[in-house]
C-alpha cells in the first residue's frame, strides 16, 4: 500500500475541486478514503474513477455545494457535471456517481471501483476493516494525510446532515448503527 494517487489531469482537477470547496479535514479524509479503499480492493478497479469519486464524495456536505437533497445525491450531481465538462463518457460518469451514492452502504456492493470508496470511507470514519491494512502503510497514509481533528469535526457535520435530511443516508446510518457514537472511538486515531 502506498500514498500514491492517480496522476492524470482529471484526478488533479478533482483534487483541486475538493481543496477549493472543503475544509482540510474533509480533503484529507477524501485522500485517505481512496488510499484505504485501494489497498483493500485490488482487482478490476478503475483507479482514476475511484479517486475522482473519493475526492468528490463528501462535497455535498460543504457550504459551496450543499443542496436541498441528500449530500450523496448532491455529490453525485457535482461529479457528473465535473466529468461531463471534462469529456468523460457516460459509462464512466455513472461509475463515479454510483460509487458516491453507495459509499454509505454498510454491506459492500457494486463494482470494485464503488467498493474502493465505500470500504475506504468505512475504515476512515469508523475503523471498520482497518485490520486488513498493513500497519506500516496505514501509518504512512495517516502521516501523509493527517486526521486534523477529523472525529470531532466530521461528527458535527454528520449530525448537521442528519438534522437537515431526516430521510437521508446519514439519518439512516444513525438509526441503524448510531454512527455518531463511533466517530470518537475509532481505533485509527490510536495509530499515530
Amino acid at each position: 500500500m502506498s500514498t500514491t494517487t492517480p496522476d492524470t489531469p482529471t484526478a488533479r482537477a478533482a483534487a483541486a475541486l475538493a481543496q477549493e470547496a472543503a475544509p482540510a479535514f474533509l480533503v484529507n479524509h477524501s485522500y485517505r478514503t481512496y488510499l484505504f479503499g485501494a489497498a483493500v480492493v485490488t482487482k478490476d478497479v478503475d483507479h482514476e474513477a475511484g479517486f475522482v469519486a473519493a475526492m468528490i464524495h463528501d462535497l455535498g456536505l460543504t457550504d459551496a455545494h450543499r443542496g436541498d437533497s441528500d449530500f450523496g445525491e448532491v455529490g453525485a450531481e457535482v461529479a457528473a457535471r465535473f466529468l461531463e465538462g471534462r469529456g468523460w463518457d457516460r459509462g464512466r460518469i455513472r461509475l463515479v456517481e454510483r460509487a458516491i451514492l453507495r459509499h454509505t452502504k454498510l454491506i459492500p456492493e457494486g463494482s470494485p471501483t464503488a467498493r474502493v470508496v465505500q470500504l475506504g470511507a468505512q475504515i476512515d470514519v469508523a475503523g471498520r476493516g482497518m485490520k486488513k491494512l498493513d500497519e506500516q502503510a496505514l501509518t504512512g497514509i495517516l502521516r501523509a494525510y493527517p486526521r486534523l481533528d477529523f472525529a470531532r469535526q466530521m461528527r458535527a457535520v454528520y449530525l448537521d446532515e442528519v438534522q437537515r435530511q431526516p430521510k437521508g443516508s446519514f439519518a439512516k446510518l444513525e438509526r441503524t448503527v448510531h454512527l455518531s457514537d463511533r466517530f470518537e472511538r475509532n481505533p485509527i486515531d490510536q495509530v499515530v
